[in-house]
């Protein structure tokens, strides 16, 4: 009795199988980039927002000023720390920054480092009450480093001077921005901290559009 033949896979199968997995490859990488550039946007304004909630807080838990200070390293990360300011009005109004994480110092309550990868983001702050008023089609760029303190009431000091009361997270390139997503975060000046999609139209059925 003959042994069963067996048969495996030609030549010319095999170079077509590869061809094929090539160009599904090739199809999906883009998308599979462009998914991870969304994703670390969202984690950086998602660490932001954090950040900004618990100084408010703590500054309303503790009866004090807070401040929340946002650092961007070169790489384009959000890096940020929370600190204590001094309980004298004139000494906390004096103090524009936090210590630098990840030593801090007496004064830091939290800070935030950034060890995951954050290339190729960009991070920009505004002060301005103009830039929270449905001025959202423009990226915010610069204002960091910069901060904002809140009182003990939880509401930000010097609100639309030089308190950060919007930051943008986006795509570093130009030429990746329009089918990345940009979020913005938003702080009223009750100090609640908000986040919104400017390229969602808002809507009842779509709150997460800027309005």
């Amino acid at each position: 009795m003959k042994p069963a033949a067996q048969r495996g896979f030609s030549l010319i199968e095999l170079m077509v199988t590869l061809t094929v997995l090539g160009i599904l490859l090739l199809i999906g990488i883009p998308t599979y980039q462009q998914w991870l550039l969304n994703t670390r946007i969202r984690t950086a304004t998602e660490s932001i927002q954090n950040g900004l909630r618990l100084a408010r807080n703590e500054a309303s838990q503790r009866g004090s000023n807070v401040r929340f200070y946002l650092f961007a390293s070169a790489a384009g990360a959000a890096e940020w720390t929370v600190c204590l300011l001094p309980t004298s009005a004139a000494s906390a109004a004096a103090v524009t920054t936090c210590p630098l994480p990840p030593a801090g110092s007496s004064s830091t309550l939290q800070s935030f480092v950034n060890t995951g990868d954050t290339t190729n983001l960009q991070v920009g702050a505004a002060t301005a009450v103009a830039d929270i008023t449905g001025n959202y089609s423009t990226i915010m760029t610069g204002g960091v480093p910069g901060g904002i303190t809140f009182n003990a009431l939880g509401r930000p000091t010097d609100y639309s001077n030089t308190s950060i009361i919007r930051i943008d997270v986006t795509a570093a390139q130009a030429s990746a921005q329009a089918n990345s997503r940009t979020l913005v975060t938003t702080i009223s000046a009750g100090g609640m901290v908000n986040m919104c999609d400017p390229k969602i139209t808002y809507s009842a059925n779509s709150p997460q559009g800027c309005p």
